[in-house]
């Protein structure tokens, strides 16, 4: 008969969960937890009560516990309120456990400080229609998933003791963007909008001209961003960037190339236009889903200047509108 043995401990990480809320669509949370599998001791990571503002996929709010070394959380509950809808929700989901141990376990490589560091920020973006979104979080920031939640029955003298609920609606929501404050008079409040930016695409980034890409930093519309490689490997790390992957379609870029004859330079796009964009990568699958698309990048002969394209084989749609810089590295 083989001796008992006992299951290793869960990996232990430090982490605090940090709540957020569109801007425009405020939120208030009532109560919730990151919670990790149960029996292992821990009380988990609360998502403290908080009145929310913020944007999607940031928040100004963070919320650890006494000692925030913690397993690595398995699911999550949240239970709050939205203005704009003057509605209750709650949800109770699983995380990609295994998905989230190998980001925290893996980590990046800080290029700065020579050092591998690691993730140490949960955020969720609560949004109308009961939807969360969350995503982990550190210098660089991967979505974990989008979940609906459910309208609750909730005693609103739990929630404001003092408010009459009538009058408050009104006041909060005067003071809503008058988009929103459409949105809610006729009736159209959806998250159609924050659906478009978690759409991927199959795509990569090119030049015009031969320039070595030494670096990048890359934020995405679904919030997701890189600005350290998972690795020292740098040259693997640029490449990824180079050839085809799956990600959402570009909000911010930063490149550092090499354009010879000792020249470094630098190629900001503090901006990509929204629509634009959307509507180019939208027009180019379309017509051709199952070719990848390029982010073109055209520059002159000094890459004194810079122009953004996306391309598939057969046809380009020029950005003009993004807000592109470009400056020498050094």
């Amino acid at each position: 008969m083989l001796p008992a043995t006992t299951p290793p401990p869960p990996e232990s990480f430090r982490l605090s969960a940090a709540p957020a809320a569109a801007e425009g669509y405020p939120m208030e949370v009532i109560d919730g937890y990151f919670l990790p599998a149960a029996g292992n001791g821990s009380t988990g990571i609360p998502i403290a009560p908080e009145f929310l503002e913020g944007d999607w996929g940031h928040s100004a709010i963070s919320w650890g516990v006494g000692n925030p070394i913690q397993p690595v959380p398995e699911r999550f509950w949240v239970r709050w309120y939205s203005y704009p809808e003057d509605k209750f929700y709650e949800g109770h989901w699983l995380l990609p456990g295994q998905h989230l141990t190998e980001l925290l376990r893996q980590g990046y490589w800080n290029t700065k400080d020579k050092q591998h560091e690691t993730y140490d920020g949960l955020t969720l973006c609560l949004l109308p229609k009961g939807v969360v979104v969350v995503w982990l979080t550190g210098a660089n920031q991967v979505l974990l998933g989008r979940y609906e939640g459910s309208e609750i029955n909730y005693d609103f003298k739990r929630f404001n003791e003092a408010a009459n609920r009538p009058r408050m609606v009104v006041q909060e929501q005067a003071k809503l963007p008058p988009a929103v404050q459409h949105e809610i008079k006729t009736h159209t409040l959806s998250t159609r909008r924050w659906d478009a930016y978690l759409k991927t695409y199959s795509w990569q980034l090119a030049f015009n001209r031969s320039l070595q890409l030494e670096t990048f930093s890359l934020t995405c519309l679904n919030a997701e961003r890189t600005h350290y490689p998972p690795t020292a490997d740098l040259p693997t790390y640029v490449q990824n960037l180079l050839r085809p992957q799956t990600r959402a379609v570009p909000a911010h870029l930063l490149l550092l190339v090499d354009a010879g004859y000792g020249r470094r330079r630098k190629i900001r796009v503090d901006a990509f236009e929204e629509a634009e964009t959307l509507a180019a990568f939208r027009q180019l699958h379309a017509a051709r889903p199952d070719a990848p698309l390029t982010l073109f990048v055209e520059t002159d002969e000094r890459v004194s200047q810079a122009r953004f394209f996306v391309k598939n084989d057969q046809q380009q749609v020029p950005l003009p509108h993004a807000k592109v810089v470009v400056y020498d590295a050094d």
